[in-house]
């Protein structure tokens, strides 16, 4: 069995009690940070997909010259 004693000692310097409106307010700038994260990879995503389109175009429209 393991040893918690270091973890719910009240003189502990890492144990902090949170009121619930600061675990709700600390809760809710983890879920806007992880949204911005999420919209930036769908950006980057929607960017390389559109480039890939372009070139896609590209290559059909040099080839349709070429006939």
């Amino acid at each position: 069995m393991t040893n918690t004693t270091g973890l719910i000692h009240p003189n502990n310097a890492e144990m902090r009690m949170y009121p619930t409106e600061e675990l709700i307010r600390i809760h809710r700038k983890e879920m806007m940070a992880e949204a911005e994260r999420q919209r930036e990879v769908r950006s980057m995503s929607a960017g390389r997909r559109w480039r890939a389109i372009a070139r896609f175009a590209t290559r059909r429209a040099e080839s349709a010259e070429q006939r």
